[in-house]
């Protein structure tokens, strides 16, 4: 099998949906799948590069275009090179905002027809779809995702998409209500587990518990209660809390670890940090906190890589409640904080769930592929 992938960018470090997309072809390399990357509208680069990108120990041919070159430019020099590597797959990873900068790729669907041929398999994985999917969102970011789902619904029929998958369960049902027939793929984490040495070990005290706070940290958040109950639970037992945050998130980072310390809470602004490090932290911590919503909770890479390292979850975020009528479930390890549960919180009894990272989303890829595709169904059986 042969998989071209097309995303925006494919800057390390820079771009989520790159990042995804490199290590899931790492992988998929390893599991005998034949692939290549490409950067329709990278926003990091002013020239082409081709060029090969390092994953998961294995080398991904890469070619990058610039976000400053017009679409024919971009259009024709992508059918060169997808016409040189004569894929079965194209897969589109698809967020509106990767395409263009104000997240309407109205020219998009045509573009992408031409790069391919009579014979291509399309396959797309939304990891966005259109804004106004909030109950509390404006009424510009409502017409705006009207808009972005016209486009997407042209882009699905246009393209004629053979798979068409989502890591959100409030995202395929919106998709299947437009009669998609999406099908589940989860996310994977993008930092890879690796086993601590001495070297990176983080010595911890026992009656020490770590929240490492990775990711985006969103505003509207309920902070100030959420750290009162914090240091009120910590009063009452012999442990001591610690917060720990990693990246550099901007003024909201900076306003958390100042409402932690104005209670004398100890706080580390770890700031940027790479994959061993990461790793080793969050093997060294308790508990992780993210302020993503819970009906978003499955889109956010950064989650997926706290779980798949074994680190029960904390939603600590503002309300969020889809328009459709959809039912969100808390999914393993994961607890959504609401103003005077945090003591509840923590006497939790944490599960236990499977570690479906990398090796288990690349290997549900190809299956949905293979499935659909006629001369392999007798062949080949796959397990996800």
């Amino acid at each position: 099998m042969n998989i071209i992938f097309i995303c925006g960018s494919l800057e390390q470090g820079k771009d989520g949906v790159g990042d995804y997309t490199r290590r899931l072809c790492g992988e998929l390399i390893k599991q005998g799948v034949s692939v290549g990357m490409l950067a329709y509208n990278d926003k990091h680069i002013n020239n082409k590069i081709e060029a090969l990108q390092i994953s998961e120990s294995s080398s991904v041919p890469c070619l990058r275009l610039p976000h400053t070159w017009n679409s024919n430019k971009r259009c024709i020099e992508s059918k060169k090179w997808v016409d040189f590597n004569n894929p079965e797959w194209i897969s589109l990873q698809f967020v509106p905002y990767s395409f263009e900068k104000k997240g309407l790729p109205l020219g998009l669907a045509n573009q992408l027809k031409k790069i391919g041929t009579s014979q291509t398999k399309w396959h797309i994985m939304f990891h966005e779809l259109w804004l106004g999917l909030n109950k509390s969102d404006s009424l510009k970011n409502t017409c705006i995702g009207k808009l972005q789902k016209f486009i997407i619904k042209f882009l699905v029929k246009k393209l004629n998409f053979n798979v068409v998958n989502t890591q959100s369960q409030l995202y395929l049902n919106e998709l299947n209500n437009l009669n998609f027939d999406a099908k589940y793929l989860p996310l994977h984490g993008n930092i890879p587990f690796m086993r601590r040495s001495k070297e990176t070990s983080i010595v911890t005290n026992k009656n020490k518990l770590l929240f490492v706070v990775f990711g985006s940290v969103r505003k509207g958040t309920p902070l100030i209660p959420f750290v009162e109950e914090f240091v009120n639970y910590f009063k009452s037992t012999t442990n001591e809390g610690v917060l720990l945050l990693v990246g550099r998130s901007g003024e909201e980072q900076q306003k958390w670890a100042r409402e932690f310390e104005k209670y004398k809470i100890e706080v580390s602004l770890l700031g940027e940090m790479n994959e061993v490090e990461i790793s080793n932290l969050f093997q060294s911590s308790n508990y992780g906190i993210t302020t993503t919503p819970l009906p978003l909770i499955e889109k956010s890479g950064a989650v997926a890589a706290m779980r798949e390292h074994g680190l029960p979850i904390i939603i600590v975020s503002k309300s969020w409640v889809p328009k459709s009528e959809f039912l969100t479930n808390l999914p393993d390890n994961i607890m959504e904080y609401c103003q005077g549960n945090f003591s509840d919180l923590m006497k939790e009894k944490i599960k236990t769930t499977e570690n479906q990272g990398v090796i288990f989303v690349a290997k549900k890829l190809i299956s949905y592929l293979y499935n659909n595709t006629q001369e392999y169904k007798n062949e080949i059986k796959i397990t996800a």
